[in-house]
């Protein structure tokens, strides 16, 4: 709706910026009027190290039940940690508690993270040990920023048990059903192996529940969820909990005999996950999540990072609809967008899409993005490298399409050409947190400590 108010005190609207300290955007009416404000776009904290870190791959969710951001990333001299941060609004950024340890040693691969509004908890999931074992973790975050863990549960034994390696928890390979406190993990399943190789594998999911007493874990069966190619090395997958539809989607280039971008429904069925309405996009053939399938996950330009990013995926809770950051083997094909609804029976894709206007190089040497949501303004954002490294934020309307914020004024996160590597962003609602501005996280290619953004997307 319009503003039904015009003017205050005689000074028109425009130009308006606070009333009583509050700025316009935080205004809902004056006297019983509707007032719509505005809000810029632009950096609230920009590019600030979050912690001392051993290795690439941070992530984050966020704590609504104490108003914390919670971020995870492999420790210095092994294993994995995580911190907890308030805003503090005075300096404009967050205020870190002690490193928590997640693992003692070893490697924390393609570490995955959601926080749980059900039984207000925080779930984690990695791959590590000596022997590429895929791990999960439940723990309690206390209001001293302290977190109080259950045991570790091994999801799935790695080389020393199969001869093969788990692959493919990739950061995005965990969400929480918000409805039961249910979680899905997702990854390329070692004891489901496509043709006997020691690494190229089906992608599976396995539900996880946990028991509050002690944050101890349990799994359903290892289910299948889609089918890679004879010739397809690494197939990924990723998911990301439905409200709407209280479910879970998830997206693949797996499918038997081809690669491209797939969605697909993931339910509860009795305890273990089960796959339905596996629907590809059609009419862009020169787009992947990771690569065309005939190199592996050969993608050179990616929306997101491709295999080297962080999130591909993130749900507009305003169009109703799941948005997909492509990649695309070709610099002169600028990846793109997509935009896909589950209607609870099927998926529908929305083929047109939208190409970036920010860098899009990428790279196992520090060159990969990742994509937020900022449920507070319904927008979106993306960023990747072109010498700097660049972000550009959207939003989506089911019946107009996409539509680019700031594509001929980007924000410019960090002049180094590899400083947001493997990242993350909260899939929970943070607006109440900093004033409705969404943390970003991602690991410095050099230091390979985690960093992190505040953004305000704007509206």
């Amino acid at each position: 709706m319009a503003n039904q108010v015009k003017s205050f005190n005689g000074v028109a609207i425009a130009n308006i910026k606070n009333i009583n300290g509050l700025t316009d955007a935080n205004i809902k009416n004056i006297n019983g009027q509707e007032f719509t404000g505005t809000i810029d776009i632009g950096l609230v904290t920009s590019y600030t190290q979050v912690a001392v870190a051993g290795n690439y791959g941070s992530n984050m969710t966020y704590d609504e039940d104490n108003n914390f951001v919670y971020v995870q990333f492999p420790r210095n001299g092994g294993g994995g940690g995580a911190v907890v941060g308030s805003f503090n609004s005075s300096n404009q950024n967050v205020d870190w508690g002690s490193v928590q340890t997640i693992e003692s040693s070893n490697a924390f691969s393609g570490n995955s993270c959601d926080y749980d509004k059900y039984n207000n908890r925080v779930w984690t999931a990695w791959i590590g040990g000596g022997d590429n074992t895929i791990y999960a973790r439940c723990g309690t975050i206390a209001s001293d920023k302290s977190i109080s863990w259950g045991t570790t549960l091994t999801i799935q034994n790695g080389y020393s048990t199969y001869s093969r390696y788990n692959q493919g928890l990739l950061q995005q390979g965990l969400a929480v059903d918000q409805s039961t406190g249910k979680c899905l993990v997702v990854w390329n399943n070692a004891n489901d192996t496509i043709g006997g190789n020691a690494s190229n594998h089906h992608p599976n999911g396995v539900i996880l529940t946990v028991d509050t007493s002690d944050n101890s874990i349990t799994q359903s069966s290892h289910v299948r969820l889609a089918t890679g190619g004879s010739g397809q090395g690494f197939p990924t997958i990723k998911c990301h909990y439905d409200p709407d539809n209280t479910e879970w989607v998830a997206i693949t280039d797996a499918d038997g005999s081809s690669t491209g971008i797939y969605a697909l429904r993931v339910t509860n069925s009795s305890g273990n996950p089960a796959a339905a309405n596996q629907t590809q996009l059609t009419s862009n053939s020169g787009f992947s999540l990771q690569g065309d399938g005939s190199g592996d996950h050969n993608a050179t330009n990616g929306a997101a990072g491709g295999r080297y990013g962080g999130h591909w995926m993130v749900y507009d809770t305003l169009s109703d609809h799941f948005i997909v950051a492509s990649s695309t083997n070709s610099s002169s094909t600028a990846p793109k967008l997509f935009a896909f609804e589950n209607t609870g029976s099927g998926i529908n894709w929305d083929t047109t899409g939208i190409a970036v206007s920010h860098g899009t190089t990428i790279s196992q040497s520090g060159k990969g993005g990742t994509i937020a949501y900022s449920h507070a303004r319904n927008r979106f954002a993306t960023h990747g490298q072109d010498g700097d490294e660049k972000l550009e934020i959207f939003s989506y309307d089911a019946s107009g399409g996409f539509t680019s914020h700031n594509s001929s004024s980007l924000i410019t996160i960090s002049t180094d050409d590899d400083p947001f590597f493997r990242g993350g962003a909260s899939m929970q609602d943070m607006s109440a947190f900093a004033g409705g501005a969404t943390m970003i996280v991602g690991t410095d290619y050099d230091s390979r400590y985690p960093y992190y953004i505040l953004l305000e997307m704007g509206g």
